[in-house]
């Protein structure tokens, strides 16, 4: 009877404890994350994912026959955008309510001392990813890819020019004859199209 007792003590006092723990560890945490904000990123996150599958209707298919197509990557990357920001949006409406006002536990790790993070740069990526799907028919991918992974790189914080340059080129060089005149598939090429089609690179 005594050691029950003491069992159900001992249970008692791990159970509180642990409470406390939890206590003390939600405490700690900072409320400071707008959910609207966080609500706002998701919906960016659909807009973008709208806006490629958008752009890429003005894609030209290849002549050779091909079941994704040209379209196929932009088509599958806006679907997937779509998806994961919706999902993403209903989570943070189902669960709005559990905390009242605005703010609520952020989320996540501090950041590394000396580098910090910052959503002006997660922004700074999705709009110029939207600015290249933009400029896509009109520049063509040979000139907007190079341009896109410059300023991409440079808003990641690289100071390389030497190896943003090329990196820039030869990514985009290596994915254009790759899957353009090795597989067939047709790439917008804007100004450049007179003198691939001069030099029998594309047909």
């Amino acid at each position: 009877m005594a050691e029950g007792a003491k069992t159900a003590s001992g249970g008692t006092k791990e159970n509180i404890s642990q409470e406390d723990k939890e206590k003390a560890s939600w405490e700690k945490l900072a409320i400071t994350m707008d959910k609207r904000s966080d609500l706002a990123v998701s919906l960016f996150i659909v807009l973008v994912g709208v806006l490629m599958l958008i752009a890429a209707r003005d894609i030209e298919t290849g002549l050779m026959p091909d079941q994704i197509t040209s379209r196929g990557m932009p088509d599958i990357t806006g679907l997937f955008l779509v998806i994961v920001g919706v999902v993403l949006a209903a989570r943070q409406l189902l669960h709005w309510s559990e905390l009242p006002g605005h703010l609520v536990p952020e989320e996540g790790q501090e950041d590394e001392k000396g580098y910090p993070a910052t959503w002006v740069r997660a922004f700074g990526i999705m709009l110029l990813s939207v600015l290249w799907g933009w400029l896509l028919k009109p520049l063509g991918f040979l000139i907007a890819t190079p341009l896109y992974l410059f300023v991409s790189s440079w808003v990641m914080g690289e100071r390389s020019w030497g190896s943003i340059i090329a990196f820039s080129v030869i990514f985009t060089a290596s994915i254009w004859v790759i899957f353009g005149p090795v597989l067939g598939i047709r790439f917008p090429l804007g100004p450049l199209s007179h003198l691939a089609l001069s030099l029998g690179l594309i047909h």
